[in-house]
């Protein structure tokens, strides 16, 4: 998802919360959900690390790779680059993790003319290059290969400069869908608060085998989480505390914009109110698992968009998740403890489209 606690580090103090959950299950009645009961699930949680600022972008790749990346690192935290090569303070980094032991490797600190990345999102292709949806930069790649973040694109179709990337998927053709809630990519200048206010950001079309996206030119109260299942596209309109829906008629093309899901309300610990869906992921019976930043809850949607249950997490501030391939294994990160946990769901997790160009 989003880069949502990084701004809300650096304008306000970070808050606390503690106890260990131990696995149960209730009903919840609750006259915002709109539902006559949604089931309140308590399972237990591992942490596997933190000291991730911010974390983000958990993706397996076709080996069962773990990556997730930072994107609150700065020059001055980074520990492994030249602070004298960056023009700005962000220093974002992709790291691979062992989910065993928790340790840590740094893969790669984006650097494009000088000006540091933010990376918040990440997708595998079948090669196994992990494509990286950055708030500050935009459109990114780290290829095995060279370990190094290689930027695919600033800049659409027309010329313009993408708006700051968050989330990415790659849809049943290859093709990948890419939100972008930021003010306009690096070398352009703004304060980045103002994206969490205002009506705009962007929804970008990369083609397969092709570098440069196309604007879809859609417009959010910061859009951030997606998801594809077949021909639906959903997105998450952060400000709004909802799930939009798209059809996709054709490549690159999009119709029947909708709310597909509202969010239950939740008392955000912060003066600007900042919180509402992030990072979501499908599991294979269809429903849609939603990061609810600020809620402690991770919500669970049936395949029509009812709030059918709500996961309850030991951290305040989910971001994104991923369930490991072939498993009921779910990895979520989040921003209370910059850390990436795992727990175990119903039921596996619907593939993803991994094996495209």
């Amino acid at each position: 998802m989003s880069v949502l606690s990084a701004i809300l580090k650096t304008l306000f103090v970070s808050f606390g919360i503690g106890g260990k959950l131990i696995s149960n299950e209730r009903e919840l009645n609750s006259d915002a959900q709109q539902q006559p009961s949604v089931r309140i699930i308590e399972p237990v949680f591992r942490k596997v690390c933190d000291g991730l600022p911010t974390s983000e972008g958990p993706v397996f790749d076709t080996k069962g790779n773990f990556y997730a990346v930072s994107p609150g690192t700065k020059r001055t935290n980074n520990g492994s680059v030249d602070e004298s090569q960056f023009r700005d303070e962000w220093a974002g980094k992709l790291h691979k993790i062992n989910l065993e032991t928790g340790e840590k490797t740094d893969m790669c600190t984006a650097l494009v003319n000088g000006f540091g990345g933010r990376p918040a999102g990440c997708q595998s292709d079948k090669f196994d290059n992990i494509w990286i949806a950055d708030i500050r930069l935009g459109l990114l790649k780290y290829s095995p290969g060279s370990n190094d973040c290689q930027l695919v694109s600033n800049k659409d179709d027309d010329g313009n400069l993408l708006h700051g990337c968050n989330d990415l998927v790659f849809d049943k053709n290859g093709n990948l869908w890419i939100t972008a809630p930021g003010l306009e990519v690096a070398p352009a200048q703004g304060e980045e608060a103002t994206a969490y206010t205002i009506i705009g950001g962007n929804l970008y079309f990369l083609e397969q085998g092709h570098s440069t996206p196309k604007a879809m030119n859609e417009s959010f109260q910061f859009v951030n989480g997606i998801a594809i299942k077949d021909d639906l596209l959903l997105v998450a309109e952060t400000m709004k505390r909802r799930i939009l829906a798209f059809d996709i008629v054709s490549k690159g093309e999009l119709a029947n914009r909708r709310v597909w899901a509202n969010l239950p309300e939740a008392v955000y610990n912060n003066p600007m109110k900042i919180g509402g869906p992030d990072g979501m992921d499908f599991d294979n019976r269809g429903r849609l698992l939603v990061t609810h930043h600020g809620s402690s809850h991770i919500e669970v949607f049936s395949a029509t968009g009812v709030l059918e249950a709500r996961i309850k997490c030991p951290f305040l501030k989910p971001s994104n998740l991923h369930f490991k391939p072939g498993s009921r294994t779910c990895y979520v990160t989040e921003h209370e403890f910059d850390g990436v946990w795992e727990f175990q769901w119903e039921t596996e997790g619907r593939p993803m489209n991994y094996f495209n160009e």
